[in-house]
């Protein structure tokens, strides 16, 4: 019987055998340099050099990201991005460039040129949308002012700057023109054709404004308090608390499945400090809600909630064992946590960090690279066996993403106070004193080591080998 297996290293396909007891036809073959390098690894023990952690490499900054695009300006190594922003997320000088990508803002192999005539698209398709709103509020409210046709709103009041991407005259409903200094008489021909162009967008919208009205006095206790500690939201009568009201209402008029609920301001404030821009902001968070939009339907997040149960349950038992005994199995204490992407557990710009690490996608347990990572879990554990176990792998729950395992390492951060706790009231409590006091580069490496540790457990030893 074979005494060694078939093996897939990091980079190469290899069949490692030794000479059978019975058979001396059977010769011997080098260990390759993929699985040497695996083997010294083990020597030094199960802890890594934490500078190589997946997560906690240096941030992808302005010289990397530039040398992604081709000539013409695409980015045409989607993958390699989205490796690069999980290691170690996005130095602040390209992040807005980085997120038009990753959030949907620019196809990945769109040129230079042809994202000019998108933005330009996107201009006047955003502000004809919010166009149409206010008008239908005004047109049906006729003789109120605008505050009571919702239009605009009492906190809104002061000396406002609304920049040229805003209206200079609410009443009159008009779209900004666009900048046309120094550009051809074609090109305004052009520019004019894709107004019309959104008018006719626009008008084809379904919309209904009874539920326009019912967002609006919900958006309108929501966005007062949104993120005013941070510089960008400060002040009373702060024009990007326009921006942020306009941009909620204009999503909620024309995503009716959706329409607006509780934390969408929290995660548009990310967008609008990023990008610093309405126009972009709106179809960056437009497009990210169409990613999570079940999210913010009760069986969405129930199933994400299971899902973290599911992860605990195989990954710590006890500690899972101890929350049911409390009667906070059902984890709904991780529903701001999923919901507002971790936003308000960690300092705004470690949060901006984290949100752009999970968004990446990059290691997700479907990807080729989570299946190149199982490869190595098993060869180590070959390694530790001494040869003597042969391995193959187990299915993985492939509904498991990045953010279920950053997750379960904060509930194993705090694992020793949450198993002093003797209700849900306690374990609430403890839960809720973490808000933005995590460090974020501590979570990451135990979420990976956590996800490591799900990829080796899913490696089931088939049999003792017998000589």
């Amino acid at each position: 019987m074979f005494e060694k297996m078939a093996f897939r290293s990091d980079t190469e396909d290899t069949v490692l055998t030794r000479s059978c007891s019975y058979d001396s036809s059977y010769e011997m073959v080098e260990t390759p340099p993929g699985l040497r390098a695996l083997e010294a690894m083990g020597e030094h023990g199960e802890d890594e050099d934490t500078s190589q952690s997946v997560c906690c490499q240096p941030p992808l900054d302005m010289a990397t990201f530039q040398s992604m695009l081709d000539p013409d300006g695409r980015l045409v190594n989607e993958h390699a991005l989205r490796k690069a922003v999980f290691r170690g997320g996005v130095d602040p000088a390209v992040r807005k460039d980085t997120w038009q990508f990753m959030f949907g803002l620019h196809p990945f192999l769109s040129t230079a040129r042809e994202r000019e005539v998108m933005s330009a698209e996107q201009h006047f398709k955003y502000h004809q949308l919010k166009a149409r709103w206010k008008t239908l509020l005004t047109m049906t409210s006729l003789g109120r002012t605008e505050q009571e046709q919702g239009v605009s709103a009492e906190y809104l009041d002061g000396d406002l700057d609304f920049g040229e991407e805003s209206f200079t005259d609410d009443a009159d409903m008009k779209v900004p023109a666009m900048d046309t200094t120094n550009i051809s008489t074609e090109t305004q021909q052009q520019l004019h054709f894709l107004e019309i162009q959104a008018q006719v967008f626009a008008g084809r919208q379904p919309i209904n404004i009874k539920d326009i009205r019912k967002a609006v006095r919900i958006i309108d206790k929501d966005v007062p308090r949104t993120d005013r500690g941070h510089e960008y939201f400060k002040g009373s009568g702060n024009p990007h608390l326009s921006i942020l009201r306009n941009i909620l209402i204009t999503f909620a008029a024309f995503h009716p499945k959706v329409g607006y609920a509780q934390g969408m301001n929290d995660i548009l404030s990310r967008f609008l400090v990023v990008l610093d821009s309405e126009v972009a902001a709106y179809w960056c968070f437009s497009s990210y809600m169409e990613t999570i939009q079940t999210d913010f339907m009760e069986e969405g997040m129930l199933r994400k909630l299971t899902l973290v149960r599911q992860l605990l349950k195989e990954v710590d038992t006890v500690l899972y064992n101890h929350l049911e005994a409390c009667d906070v199995g059902d984890m709904t204490f991780c529903h701001r946590w999923l919901l507002l992407g971790f936003k308000r557990e960690f300092p705004f710009d470690e949060s901006l960090r984290l949100f752009e690490i999970i968004s990446s996608h990059h290691m997700e347990l479907s990807s080729l690279d989570v299946e190149r990572v199982r490869d190595q879990e098993r060869a180590r554990d070959f390694l530790r066996e001494g040869g003597q176990n042969r391995v193959v792998g187990a299915p993985l729950n492939t509904d498991f993403t990045f953010e279920l395992f950053v997750c379960v390492a904060m509930l194993q951060d705090i694992r020793q106070q949450l198993l002093n706790c003797v209700d849900g009231t306690e374990i609430f409590q403890t839960v809720s004193g973490l808000s933005g006091k995590m460090d974020l580069a501590h979570i990451l490496r135990k979420a990976e080591s956590i996800f490591l540790s799900y990829c080796r457990k899913s490696v089931i030893d088939c049999f003792q080998i017998v000589e």
